[in-house]
């Protein structure tokens, strides 16, 4: 009889061993299997070349006389001009990925020692399925929720936009180098680029930084949204360069850079070649 207790006793113990040893072991099944199918970005991001210069009066464009402005606008006026060379590259390999598309949203943050000076947005994505048209994503694809990262913020499309470089079945370790870049006008005691100009003149340093802000994957009719938190993914330091500009350079000789235009360093329709 105490024999029979005892083999009961031993088999409910097995028995619970068993359960204890089970649940972990799912529960870290599920974990793994979790983090396996979550989207990864598949690009990387980088910056050889950045220049920001400041200049007193209006942009110089030749197509464009401001016959407009007062000779007192004219005389009070000030302006910045800037030129980021961004490098992309699609580092994921396409033959394993389990989707049809993917975009990744980036923000562009200037920062000088003393403030905040700007942020400019940028969207970089491409397809896998040939037949998958995911330059339109861009404009057709927004979101529902407010506190997300807006795509109308992001569409190049939209007045006030930022930039975009969707390239149609990027081939696996193919670089693209594209430029991004702006220009503003504004009067002493104005906003908007009189404040940048102010800024930039007054700064130490000069420091631009580059963060991932999320990414959104497309396969069939499933649209996966991955906000990533704001992930650092390239900064910068600018150096003073002549009287009014800033400079980082990984992208141009040095011996060339007295003979170079400054805001076009190497010949924009030359960029973005096939692989």
């Amino acid at each position: 009889m105490n024999s029979e207790k005892k083999l009961i006793a031993c088999s409910i113990l097995a028995l619970a061993i068993g359960i204890s040893s089970v649940f972990p072991l799912t529960f870290l099944m599920s974990a793994t299997a979790q983090a396996e199918t979550t989207p990864e970005p598949w690009f990387s991001i980088d910056m050889p070349y950045a220049y920001w210069v400041t200049n007193d009066g209006p942009v110089a464009n030749p197509n464009f006389e401001p016959s407009w402005y007062s000779e007192m606008n004219e005389t009070n006026s000030v302006s910045d001009q800037q030129l980021i060379m961004l490098n992309f590259t699609l580092t994921a390999d396409t033959a394993k990925q389990q989707a049809d598309a993917q975009i990744e949203y980036y923000q562009i943050d200037m920062n000088s020692d003393k403030e905040f000076i700007e942020s400019q947005y940028w969207v970089v994505g491409t397809n896998i399925n040939s037949s998958f048209n995911v330059s339109s994503l861009i404009t057709d694809f927004h979101f529902m929720r407010s506190e997300w990262f807006d795509t109308d913020t992001f569409n190049p499309m939209k007045s006030g936009g930022g930039g975009g470089l969707v390239r149609q079945n990027w081939a696996s370790d193919f670089s693209v180098l594209w430029p991004a870049g702006g220009s503003g006008s504004g009067t002493l005691g104005g906003s908007g680029a009189y404040h940048t100009v102010s800024a930039l003149r007054a700064a130490e340093t000069v420091t631009i930084s580059i963060y991932r802000i999320g990414l959104v994957t497309f396969s069939g009719d499933s649209t996966v949204v991955t906000r990533t938190n704001n992930e650092l993914v390239s900064q910068i330091q600018l150096e003073k360069y002549g009287e009014e500009g800033w400079l980082y350079n990984n992208l141009v000789p040095e011996d060339e850079l007295a003979t170079v235009d400054l805001l076009r360093p190497v010949p924009f329709e030359e960029l973005n070649p096939l692989p």
